[in-house]
């Protein structure tokens, strides 16, 4: 703690008494007894005052001088600053301490207030901009995430279109209209998020023709770069209904492959018209007719070439 006195006249002063001491040294100086004898009451005063505060205060004292008629320079007052525990201080100071304890007291606390309604009003502030800031924060995550859907649901819509566009073009005759369904974006536009193709599975006239409309479907079915499970499933049917085909290709084959074996013995009835006619010469003309009925009859029946 510290306190800042005036020792002047054998009484202690604050400080702010300085210019009424300078007044009264002005108004004596013209004798310089009276000056001798102030500053000799000055310094009698600074002694008694540390001898009060004892050997635990610090005192450091600031001399006012004035210069006398003689021209030397008399001590007219002076400032001394105390140091030391607030009970030595209101016993030097007559109350000096606490008066000047309160009076901090009240700055201090006047200080806080202003401090703390300055805090707050900042604190209230700076709540208001953080509070405006995390709501931009929020409004453009936001048209960040409906931008994102929206570009999602555009590339979804392109590679459906594609999708069933590659299907269409393979199956040719075979399919029929693309349907599509559509899902709301976040914009508020309606958005292409899937779609298909019906392929009809025509059996033809002949296993021939059969196996080449399996064999398109089959091709439609895996058309797009991406198929689905239904796609694959779909050409895995094709793929079987296209080996029957070829199986009962392959059994007509050998069929005709045995008839032609069959067409081609009529060196049998050749055989059977020169006995014939080695038994009976006259009936030769009659039986050659036959024989050659009977071949042409046999012959019938190989397919043209």
């Amino acid at each position: 703690m510290q306190v800042t006195s005036m020792l002047s006249a054998g009484y202690l002063e604050p400080m702010q008494n300085v210019s009424r001491v300078q007044k009264l040294a002005e108004y004596e100086k013209d004798t310089d007894q009276s000056k001798q004898l102030k500053e000799q009451e000055i310094l009698a005063e600074e002694q008694a005052l540390k001898a009060k505060l004892g050997d635990s205060a610090q005192v450091h004292t600031v001399y006012h001088y004035s210069l006398g008629s003689d021209g030397k320079r008399y001590i007219t007052g002076a400032s001394v600053t105390m140091k030391g525990s607030e009970e030595d201080l209101n016993r030097v100071g007559g109350g000096l301490a606490t008066e000047d304890i309160q009076s901090r007291s009240r700055e201090v606390s006047e200080t806080l207030r202003k401090d703390s309604e300055k805090n707050e009003k900042n604190q209230t502030v700076i709540k208001a901009e953080d509070d405006k800031r995390k709501a931009e924060e929020k409004k453009d995550k936001a048209e960040d995430e409906k931008d994102s859907q929206v570009r999602e649901l555009k590339q979804i819509q392109q590679e459906v279109i594609a999708h069933e566009a590659a299907h269409q073009a393979a199956a040719g005759e075979l399919g029929g209209s693309v349907s599509y369904t559509y899902t709301q974006g976040p914009d508020g536009q309606r958005y292409i998020t899937g779609g298909e193709v019906p392929i009809r599975f025509k059996e033809g006239a002949t296993p021939e023709e059969t196996l080449r409309n399996m064999q398109k479907v089959q091709a439609a079915a895996n058309a797009p770069a991406d198929p689905s499970g239904q796609d694959m499933k779909v050409a895995a049917k094709a793929a079987a209904l296209a080996a029957a085909a070829r199986r009962e290709i392959s059994q007509e084959n050998e069929q005709e492959q045995h008839t032609e074996t069959v067409a081609r013995g009529t060196p049998v009835f050749q055989s059977a018209k020169e006995a014939e006619s080695q038994q009976d010469p006259e009936k030769n003309g009659v039986m050659s007719i036959l024989a050659t009925v009977k071949e042409l009859q046999i012959m019938s029946m190989i397919p043209a070439a």
